[in-house]
């Protein structure tokens, strides 16, 4: 009997957990996006419109490169929504089935900048002194390989090689060169928005690489909550944070 009566209190007390944990998940109502870090300033912005208008959800972001997040995500790393500024990542995640709902949302360009304190003018000035260049990696963060390929058709990567700076994301090239720590660096056009320490030195050609397009996805395995935000980001309101933070947008909210 006394038996019975302590597998009830455990079955109680069990019962107790599982109810408090249900209420603190349902409490934390939370949408997980991985997310290029070059999205980093407008997606935060978005972020702050979405969950004013759904108090009740949380977004959580995961930024860094598009290689790495895709790695992450085939993995099993619980996603449920992704942006991404390479098509070849995007297109991985395609073929391996795990993307429900996706496509093409923004296009940017490549600049080539220093800080205003480097005393360079401009970008032949630089490939004529043995200073520093910083790109992403080009095997992890897609503006490194859109760099990568730009320089080669240039002719002048062999002769840098020795001169180059990999980060780990687009984000750390702006720091160095902010920091002086290199004295040039390759990032993304939208990247420059906003940023009163650096100055653009010249527009990589877009005819030297492939067009930068960033692709958005819902994961197969997404949270039903996930596809309001997935929505919203193509809202002609937050189309217009993209378009301020210096992209340029596929389609608008009644065009796709």
């Amino acid at each position: 009997m006394q038996l019975l009566i302590k597998q009830s209190r455990w079955t109680m007390l069990l019962f107790a957990a599982l109810l408090l944990t249900s209420c603190a998940a349902h409490a934390n109502d939370e949408i997980v996006v991985s997310a290029a870090a070059s999205l980093t300033n407008p997606l935060t912005e978005i972020q702050a419109a979405f969950e004013a208008d759904h108090p009740s959800v949380k977004v959580v972001f995961n930024f860094g490169g598009s290689g790495t997040l895709r790695k992450q995500i085939e993995q099993g790393a619980e996603v449920d929504l992704f942006l991404f500024a390479s098509e070849k990542d995007y297109q991985a995640l395609v073929e391996g089935n795990m993307v429900g709902l996706g496509g093409p949302l923004l296009l940017n360009r490549l600049v080539i900048i220093t800080s205003e304190s480097s005393g360079i003018a401009v970008w032949p000035e630089f490939l004529e002194q043995n200073r520093m260049l910083a790109i992403g990696t080009p095997e992890a963060v897609p503006a490194g390989t859109y760099a990568k390929v730009a320089l080669e058709r240039m002719g002048i990567w062999e002769r840098l090689q020795d001169r180059i700076v990999y980060t780990k994301d687009v984000r750390q090239v702006l720091t160095l060169v902010k920091n002086d720590a290199v004295q040039a660096g390759i990032v993304y056009a939208s990247d420059t928005a906003g940023e009163d320490q650096i100055m653009v030195l010249e527009t990589v050609n877009p005819e030297l690489h492939t067009p930068i397009r960033y692709f958005a996805g819902l994961t197969h395995h997404h949270a039903e909550r996930a596809e309001a935000f997935y929505k919203y980001i193509w809202s002609e309101a937050a189309l217009e944070i993209f378009r301020r933070h210096g992209f340029d947008t596929i389609f608008s909210d009644t065009g796709r």
